[in-house]
């Protein structure tokens, strides 16, 4: 895949366009793209929220990944409310300590309490 960062303004708001080369998910690998760009840069509210569930180190973890928002203030507000992150979940150098109460990884948040994620949904929702 190849990524051209060509920002374009269009309505106050920057794109990334990508080709995909060599691969038939280039349309998918695009949208994903273009979806985490719009996360970063954007200043909009956050616009769902989809909720499932996964493990960690063996361990049921209630996940909440934001549609929209502006994810720095999102990872400020998590950390203010539920404490120093592990960071990612799968970093290749630095792997967080096992039962932390929270993680975000994947364009998601992972909450050890089912409560905490209720918490987090409210507040952004």
């Amino acid at each position: 895949m190849i990524c051209n960062l060509d920002k374009k303004m269009n309505k106050n708001r920057r794109f990334i366009n990508l080709t995909g080369k060599h691969n038939n998910r280039g349309v998918t690998a695009a949208d994903a793209w273009q979806r985490l760009w719009e996360d970063l840069v954007s200043q909009g509210p956050v616009e769902d929220i989809l909720l499932s569930e996964g493990k960690i180190y063996g361990r049921r973890y209630y996940t909440a990944e934001p549609i929209g928002g502006h994810w720095q203030t999102i990872e400020k507000w998590c950390s203010e409310h539920f404490g120093t992150s592990g960071g990612a979940v799968w970093g290749a150098e630095n792997m967080p300590e096992p039962a932390q109460r929270w993680y975000m990884n994947n364009r998601k948040f992972w909450f050890r309490d089912e409560i905490d994620r209720m918490i987090f949904v409210l507040k952004w929702r």
